[in-house]
């Protein structure tokens, strides 16, 4: 379980948004694993911040929780590419294989003892397949001593029923771990809230978006890329799996917003934002 022990930071710190009536916990402290910090930028300083992290953002698409040791991750979508062969649409197989190897060497890394997929670890019903299915529960069996727990996402229609297969230890439409909520889709998250349960909650943490920043260069070349976004209380992770697409992402005056690389995560809050909010 997530521990009591959040700090306020001037770097996600939100009183101001806050509603009079209303106080939530203040934002988790998160960092980006390794990033460069102001005055050191590849010095011990970096790895003092990510040290003193709630949450910290993995190079490789993930989030670890270091006080319970859990690993976070969002839309797998695995059996997409089966997906479209059956529709008769010749997709190369691999980026599956892939996938699950870049999970199980963040597991090991970081000796996660739990992983949370955050929804759509399947892509349909029709996706999963003999061989989606024993692809993971070879990944599944090869890591017997961390737990595994899907947040069900709108695309796993078939994991309950394959969840014994598959080597899940729960399903669950949302969990609640105060001041965090782990969720598929953040927009209902806190719909159907009492007023003590949307006052412990003081982060969603969610997938489904698949985020991407635009980001434009000095040159005026532009490019864009998965990224982890926090906006409005949500922190957003970018899609695990490959073979996905994604949606670009507002920039608010309030957002934060992280470049999601396999070998690095990267602040690029402020040359995401429109020149004239710079």
């Amino acid at each position: 379980m997530v521990g009591n022990r959040y700090r306020e930071t001037h770097v996600l710190r939100a009183d101001a948004s806050l509603e009079p009536d209303r106080v939530t916990p203040p934002l988790p402290v998160i960092a980006a694993a390794g990033s460069p910090v102001a005055g050191n930028p590849l010095g011990a300083a970096a790895d003092a911040a990510s040290a003193k992290a709630d949450i910290l953002l993995l190079p490789g698409r993930g989030a670890l929780l270091p006080a319970s040791r859990t690993l976070l991750v969002a839309d797998l979508h695995l059996g997409k590419a089966a997906t479209f062969r059956r529709a008769g649409i010749p997709i190369p197989e691999g980026s599956a294989q892939s996938d699950l190897a870049r999970l199980e060497a963040l597991v090991r890394d970081h000796d996660a003892a739990r992983v949370l997929v955050l929804g759509d670890l399947l892509h349909a019903a029709s996706g999963c397949t003999s061989e989606v299915v024993a692809e993971f529960r070879a990944f599944r069996d090869r890591l017997t001593t961390t737990a595994l727990v899907l947040v069900l996402g709108n695309h796993d229609v078939a994991a309950r029923r394959l969840a014994d297969e598959l080597g899940l230890d729960e399903c669950v439409s949302a969990l609640d771990e105060p001041p965090l909520r782990f969720v598929h889709i953040a927009a209902a998250a806190t719909a159907d809230d009492d007023e003590a349960t949307a006052t412990a909650i003081g982060l969603v943490v969610a997938g489904h978006v698949h985020p991407r920043v635009k980001l434009r260069g000095p040159s005026g070349d532009r490019f864009a890329d998965r990224c982890f976004h926090l906006d409005d209380r949500v922190l957003t992770l970018p899609a695990f799996g490959s073979f996905t697409g994604g949606h670009a992402v507002e920039i608010t005056d309030s957002a934060r917003v992280w470049l999601a690389r396999d070998d690095a995560v990267l602040d690029v809050t402020r040359l995401a934002r429109p020149a004239s909010r710079r």
